[in-house]
């Protein structure tokens, strides 16, 4: 009786947990593998709406931008086209302000005009590369 009530005791003061079973590797694989689908996808999105005519709207915009200049980091002139009329505006952080109208329209050339950006760059660079 004596022992009965040890093995009691003793089955009481340790009960045994079910175990569960731990993270392995093919988990969290699959885990990390369906986080870059997922953020891949957020980018591809992004890129299709920032190219989307609704966003830039489209090629029937009536305002053109000409040509470009950055004078600091918050300050550009800007040839803007509008009604087949040229004009000089300066943009600051506090606003716009028209600075001259042209009276002879600017042409820029493609070869200037594919340069422009990061973009333009990066294509040129890559180009020089593959040649």
């Amino acid at each position: 009786m004596l022992r009965q009530l040890i093995n009691t005791d003793a089955a009481v003061s340790n009960p045994t947990l079910p175990v569960s079973p731990g993270v392995g590797g093919g988990e969290i694989l699959s885990m990390g593998a369906s986080m870059i689908i997922i953020v891949g996808i957020i980018i591809v999105l992004g890129w299709f709406y920032s190219r989307s005519r609704f966003v830039s709207g489209g090629a029937n915009d009536v305002i053109d931008i000409v040509a470009t200049r950055a004078l600091g980091p918050k300050e550009r002139l800007m040839v803007v086209e509008v009604a087949e009329q040229q004009l000089l505006v300066g943009m600051t952080a506090a606003g716009m302000q028209t600075l001259h109208v042209l009276e002879k329209p600017v042409h820029v050339t493609n070869k200037d005009s594919k340069q422009a950006g990061f973009a333009g760059r990066l294509r040129a660079a890559y180009q020089e590369i593959a040649k």
